[in-house]
C-alpha cells in the first residue's frame, strides 16, 4: 500500500504539472473529435515495416494516413515533445509526456536530474523503485500506442526503452513528427500558436 501511495502521488504530480501549465491554445472551439465505434475501427496495419526498426520511416502510419487510425478507443495518443513547444503547436487529441524531462536521461538520479531512467535506451536503468511501474501507467500496454515527437528521433529512442521493457511491439507506433505534417488535410486537428511563449518548470517526486 506505502508503494502504491507513493506511485499515485508520482502520476498525481505529474498531471498536476502539465494540467497547471496549460494555457489556452485558441479562442475557436476545436471539432468534435468523437471515438469511432469500435465495429468501425480500421484495421491497423503494422507497426514496423521491417520488425526492430523504430524509425518513423519504418513506420505503418505516419503523415500518408495517419487521419485514417486518430480518435480509437483502443489506442493512446501521447506527444513526446517538451511543453515549450507542445504548447505552440501540437495535434488536439495527443497529450503529452516530455521524453527528455520526465523519462530518461543518462544523468538520472544526479543533482538536477529527476528522470525516471538512466543507462542507455537499450539497456534503460530505473532511477526510483516505481519507475518501471510509472512507465507502464503512462504508456499503458493493453493499448496501441501512437506516438510522435518533433521528428520521429526521440520515440525511436523509447520504444527501445519499451521493447527492453517486455512491450508488444507491434501495438507501438511511431508516427513521426511535428515536421511531417504541414498538409492542409491536418490544420483542423491541430493547433498553432507558435506566438506563445511558455515557461515550464517539471517536477517528479518519487521513491
Amino acid at each position: 500500500m506505502f508503494k502504491f501511495k507513493k506511485l499515485l502521488s508520482v502520476l498525481l504530480i505529474l498531471a498536476i504539472v502539465l494540467t497547471g501549465c496549460a494555457a489556452p491554445a485558441s479562442n475557436q472551439p476545436a471539432p468534435a473529435q468523437e471515438e469511432q465505434p469500435a465495429s468501425e475501427l480500421a484495421e491497423l496495419p503494422p507497426a514496423q515495416k521491417v520488425e526492430g526498426d523504430y524509425s518513423f520511416e519504418n513506420s505503418g502510419i505516419n503523415h500518408e494516413n495517419l487521419l485514417d487510425y486518430l480518435n480509437r478507443p483502443d489506442s493512446v495518443y501521447i506527444d513526446l515533445r517538451n511543453y515549450e513547444d507542445y504548447a505552440k503547436k501540437h495535434f488536439k487529441n495527443f497529450e503529452v509526456i516530455p521524453f527528455f524531462a520526465y523519462i530518461y536521461n543518462e544523468n538520472a538520479g544526479t543533482e538536477g536530474f529527476p528522470q525516471l531512467f538512466k543507462g542507455t535506451h537499450d539497456e534503460p536503468i530505473p532511477v526510483y523503485e516505481s519507475s518501471e511501474a510509472i512507465l507502464n501507467a503512462l504508456f499503458p500496454k493493453d493499448k496501441n500506442l501512437m506516438l510522435m515527437c518533433q521528428s520521429g528521433g526521440r520515440v525511436a529512442m523509447l520504444m527501445k526503452m519499451l521493447a527492453a521493457h517486455g512491450y508488444d511491439m507491434s501495438k507501438v507506433y511511431n508516427v513521426g513528427g511535428m515536421a511531417q505534417y504541414t498538409g492542409e488535410q491536418y490544420r483542423e486537428f491541430i493547433t498553432d500558436t507558435e506566438e506563445l511563449n511558455v515557461e515550464v518548470n517539471y517536477i517528479i517526486n518519487a521513491y
